[in-house]
């Protein structure tokens, strides 16, 4: 016991006394939503727009983290380049109450098109392509698409796995082509989309569209 105080003593001392984090305020971060987010993303999280992704229901560390990318210009493709002057003046804490409010959000589910191949996106996302060493989309996205919540940052950075159900069919072909170009950086996704056609990406991204 007194050893514990008296590290705690000394951390304090220095500098670096330990701080508990804040809560996420869910009301707060509605009002962020409403007057900075909403004209792309929705209100709700629910976007209309194919440009921008559906943030209902999006895993908060996920939104956080890639929020912070586009904030520090580590993430700059896309619409990234248009938003970061919109989030320079949020802080964490602001970030962190918006992905919180998103989170609570009820995602409305898309359409697929059955004019664009969802056989091969289902094969794709459920299966992979054992052929091409193409993985399924739902080993890490979920069989619905819902994504895999993370509570620690893992050693390549991945804090969780999004959720995909009822992103747009270009929202997604867009990332993946971002993968495929080396201008999004992620060691796994930018492996899967090096191995895959246009006409896969399109399958694949009008199968999650439809997902929910």
């Amino acid at each position: 016991m007194k050893r514990t105080t008296l590290l705690g003593l000394a951390l304090a001392a220095s500098g670096f006394a330990l701080a508990a984090p804040q809560a996420a305020d869910i009301a707060k971060g509605k009002e962020i939503a409403e007057t900075v987010c909403a004209a792309c993303h929705g209100a709700d999280g629910n976007t209309s727009i194919a440009m921008y992704p559906r943030l209902a229901a999006q895993h908060p560390a996920y939104t956080v983290q890639q929020t912070l990318a586009i904030k520090d210009g580590s993430r700059n493709t896309g619409a990234a380049v248009t938003m970061r002057p919109l989030v320079e003046n949020l802080s964490e804490q602001d970030i962190a109450n918006v992905a919180a409010y998103f989170a609570t959000q009820l995602p409305k589910s898309g359409e697929a098109n059955p004019k664009e191949n969802p056989e091969l996106g289902a094969r794709i996302y459920r299966g992979g392509l054992a052929q091409k060493g193409l993985p399924a989309c739902m080993s890490c996205h979920g069989p619905s698409g819902a994504g895999i919540p993370g509570n620690a940052k893992a050693q390549d950075g991945t804090v969780a796995y999004p959720r995909l159900a009822g992103q747009h069919t270009s929202y997604v072909v867009d990332q993946l082509n971002a993968y495929q170009s080396g201008r999004r950086t992620n060691a796994i996704m930018v492996d899967i989309a090096k191995r895959m056609t246009p006409e896969e990406m399109q399958a694949v991204g009008n199968f999650i569209q439809g997902l929910h």
